[in-house]
């Protein structure tokens, strides 16, 4: 609770998102103000209530002719829709994250996750393997860090917190130095007896607003470039996996800084391959019977590093059907498919998905365009076949 107080979230918040019953959040509040942890921010308006988050104004922008930007290449092996949608998304990075991702403030983990998979196909670099792409491909690696932070830093309980108090927030002024106290003119420490209060001084509390004094602001920024400063250590090092949780810490505790999330998320680009590469030795192992769970888990991981990967989308699907996951069987033979458009293997494991799910017409349509695609292929004959049957 003592992480939310900020300067813009009132005692009524603090008493809704304490995480402890509201009597106990104001016992904490008194004895901390009592004890000098925390002050009443008097700079804030004690007749209005002040919004946990400030979001500026929505204002309509004027559309924009792409056509007539020079930066269109129709030159490019991309189509100059999809030129124009990178330019509208990069010039949108510095969104909020939940706008980025396009998604409401509250939205859970999977919410969350699926957002980022949506984006990724889109936008990561791989889904353009061996295309002329030109100055995009440097725009679609941004683009892509980009996501991968966002995903990174909305999944962490601790960060998403952080971020969710801090969005759209100015942070206040850096402190000027304190003049330390001597103990002899130090206040001595003092408890609030329980009191009771009016209805009316009731109300007024709970506008109340406070900030972390200075000292204790200073302490998170200190705290902050430790952790930065280990982070930065242990990337010389390649130590990939070591790096990202201290940078996450960083950012919890000072979360206005633009270097730290800049660094971050070159290194969770990083890690990610790291991780990816070991996850897919181990998927690559034996697979025992029983344990085909485990190693749709290990693809599934593998595929929040590299969701644009048609490959690991389709041994995602295969698992997922052999253990009668069909809800997400479907997503990643679909995946699969629109990643590489022109397998007909592809075409033949989303066929059987859903024909399994009882989809018979959808699976005899995707089945005859993987006819097309390869005439002659036996797999998808036999799997007419058993349409027919």
């Amino acid at each position: 609770m003592l992480s939310r107080i900020d300067g813009h979230t009132s005692w009524t918040l603090l008493r809704q998102i304490g995480g402890l019953a509201p009597e106990d959040v104001d016992r904490c509040i008194e004895r901390w103000m009592s004890e000098g942890v925390v002050e009443i921010d008097e700079s804030k308006s004690a007749s209005a209530e002040v919004p946990a988050t400030v979001e500026e104004p929505k204002v309509d922008a004027e559309p924009v002719d792409y056509m007539s930007d020079p930066r269109i290449d129709t030159a490019l092996d991309i189509t100059p829709e999809l030129q124009a949608q990178i330019l509208e998304f990069s010039a949108s990075l510095d969104k909020p994250y939940f706008e980025l991702l396009d998604i409401p403030r509250d939205a859970d983990a999977k919410q969350i996750k699926r957002a980022y998979f949506s984006l990724s196909k889109v936008y990561h670099p791989d889904r353009y393997f061996r295309a002329n792409l030109g100055d995009y491909t440097v725009r679609l690696e941004q683009i892509f860090r980009k996501l991968v932070e966002a995903y990174e830093l909305l999944s962490d309980p601790n960060t998403r917190a952080e971020i969710e108090r801090t969005m759209g927030v100015m942070p206040e002024p850096e402190p000027e130095p304190v003049a330390e106290e001597s103990e002899t003119d130090a206040a001595p420490e003092r408890k609030l007896p329980p009191r009771k209060l009016t209805k009316r001084q009731t109300l007024e509390r709970l506008r109340r607003h406070f900030r972390l004094p200075p000292q204790i602001l200073a302490e998170r920024k200190l705290k902050a470039s430790h952790f930065f400063d280990a982070a930065m250590v242990a990337a010389k090092r390649e130590r990939w996996q070591e790096a990202a949780p201290s940078l996450r810490l960083a950012i919890a505790f000072d979360p206005w800084n633009d270097e730290y999330r800049k660094s971050f998320s070159n290194i969770l680009s990083r890690n990610y391959e790291q991780r990816a590469i070991k996850l897919l030795d181990e998927a690559d192992g034996p697979v025992d019977p029983g344990d085909k769970s485990e190693a749709l888990r290990l693809l599934e991981e593998v595929l929040i590093h590299r969701p644009a990967d048609p490959d690991v989308n389709h041994r995602a699907a295969l698992l997922a059907l052999d253990i009668h996951e069909l809800e997400r069987a479907t997503e990643y033979a679909e995946a699969a498919c629109e990643l590489c458009p022109e397998s007909a293997g592809n075409c033949v494991t989303l066929a059987r998905v859903l024909r399994a799910d009882g989809r018979r017409e959808k699976a005899k349509t995707v089945l005859t365009e993987a006819a097309r695609i390869d005439p002659g292929n036996e797999e998808v004959q036999a799997e007419l076949q058993k349409l027919r049957r």
